[in-house]
């Protein structure tokens, strides 16, 4: 049977699709929606769209979280309940945003290594209204120290303003083998970008409180100023070398000796302690 007789024997049953949509002119004037009935139903696709977007961002949130509980680092763990779901919120929401580049040859970047550099980011700003270093859109990781053209000397990280953060995977992991010694790599190198944030002109920038920010930077400037006559201190001389080194290494020391660092120096700590809006030595997270 060819088509044309296949037409033929169909239509009395099954006429097109054409017909049958203009058969029944009344149909439309019966389906109208009142006003109230159309924004309702407007309301109703709006509401099952987000809906099924957030189901879609849930299941890409899943294997960060996942792999986040199952590491405890020590500053995770030690969050209430409540405060770990943040914490989770934000190292998912921080992967998201980030690309991360393997440098070296068959070096691979796991997931596991991913949340591991996103936790460093969040528990540095976890004080904060949520920050994600939005500038700093690529992160490379090394498998150890790596030679720069630009200072020829070997780097364990570096930060730079084209949007990048640099880390030696050997480092990053070594500051966490030991969280007490005030040597932490990742919680450097992610102050260096949270300073640098606060300043580039962009949808974050400016969220460090300014009158918190300036009286960090005075009492930062007293203490560089100190150390040049008395090279010896609580801090490693590596502080005085500028304004972002103080800042990054007194971060170093913030998290992980917070009571010697309140005891040698209080009105930095302090300072700190409200620049961002935590205070670990009292085991308060976000104040």
């Amino acid at each position: 049977m060819n088509i044309h007789s296949l037409s033929s024997a169909l239509s009395p049953l099954h006429p097109p699709l054409c017909v049958l949509f203009g058969a029944r002119p009344h149909t439309m004037a019966q389906a109208e929606l009142t006003p109230v009935e159309a924004v309702l139903m407007v309301v109703l696709v709006y509401a099952l769209m987000q809906l099924g977007q957030y189901g879609i961002k849930q299941l890409r949130l899943r294997p960060f979280v996942k792999e986040l509980r199952s590491q405890q680092s020590a500053y995770y763990a030690s969050l209430p309940q409540h405060l770990q779901r943040r914490f989770e919120k934000r190292v998912a929401n921080f992967l998201l945003r980030k690309t991360f580049i393997p440098r070296g040859a068959s070096f691979e970047v796991t997931l596991a290594m991913k949340v591991q550099v996103a936790a460093a980011a969040v528990q540095l700003t976890f004080g904060l209204e949520p920050v994600y270093l939005s500038h700093f859109s690529k992160i490379l990781l090394y498998p150890d120290r790596y030679y720069s053209t630009i200072s020829k000397r070997y780097h364990c990280g570096e930060v730079n303003a084209r949007g990048y953060i640099v880390l030696s995977w050997k480092d990053f992991e070594a500051g966490y083998r030991n969280n007490t010694d005030g040597f932490n790599l990742g919680l450097h190198e992610m102050a260096h970008a949270l300073h640098l944030e606060n300043i580039i002109q962009n949808n974050e920038h400016s969220f460090l409180d300014q009158e918190h920010l300036a009286k960090w930077n005075n009492l930062a400037t007293q203490e560089m100023q100190l150390r040049q006559q008395q090279p010896e201190g609580f801090l490693r001389l590596q502080a005085c070398h500028n304004a972002h080194e103080f800042f990054a290494v007194s971060a170093e020391s913030f998290f992980e000796r917070p009571h010697d660092f309140s005891s040698h120096h209080p009105d930095l700590y302090r300072a700190l302690a409200a620049l961002l809006q935590q205070d670990p030595a009292r085991e308060v997270y976000q104040l």
